[in-house]
């Protein structure tokens, strides 16, 4: 050993230092080829389910956009006023009603966004299908919102047996909003009928 470090040239540095280098060099490259093919199996297995899932999600968000936008009462501040837009729809035309909003806690941790609506003046009579209309107009215009109760009745009316009665009406209807109740206090069986 003494020998060769004695007779040691620039040659023999530059050998050694090569051969230092490229066994670094090898060392490097295969750690690295390693991490490749990890990543590269890694693609193959994982891509596919990831574009199917996003594929998915894609068409999920275009149809609720779709939803959304098509949705008016989502376009309104409250159900009061949402009901009182379809009141006043052109099909409906029943002008000014009264609303009793209510909420009711169900269980699975929901809550039922109720409103009782009436005709604000008592003694006034529709068409049938000016209450068809409304009634129409509250669950086509909202996926949201669904008629749950309806009163449909006669207005001052007592026709005889064989009468036929005017097309006079009143009607007292509920609708419901049903929302998920993001109150801490919400648990599974929160609320209850």
């Amino acid at each position: 050993m003494k020998s060769f470090i004695a007779n040691m040239n620039l040659a023999r540095v530059i050998i050694i230092l090569s051969i230092f280098g490229s066994s670094y060099l090898a060392w490097a490259s295969w750690t690295r080829y390693e991490e490749v093919e990890f990543l590269r199996g890694t693609f193959k297995r994982q891509v596919p389910t990831i574009c199917k899932e996003i594929q998915e999600l894609a068409l999920l968000n275009t149809e609720l956009s779709k939803d959304v936008k098509g949705d008016i009462f989502l376009k309104e501040d409250s159900l009061t006023s949402y009901a009182l837009r379809c009141a006043d729809s052109r099909s409906a035309e029943l002008g000014l009603v009264d609303t009793n909003p209510t909420t009711r806690p169900q269980r699975g941790g929901v809550i039922d966004n109720q409103l009782i609506i009436t005709p604000a003046d008592r003694k006034r009579s529709y068409s049938h299908s000016q209450v068809a209309a409304f009634f129409y107009r509250l669950e086509a215009d909202s996926n949201q919102i669904k008629v749950t109760d309806l009163s449909f009745e006669l207005s001052n009316q007592k026709p005889k047996q064989d009468d036929i009665p005017a097309d006079m009406w009143s009607f007292s209807a509920t609708i419901t909003n049903r929302v998920k109740d993001v109150s801490k206090s919400a648990g599974p069986n929160a609320g209850g009928r």
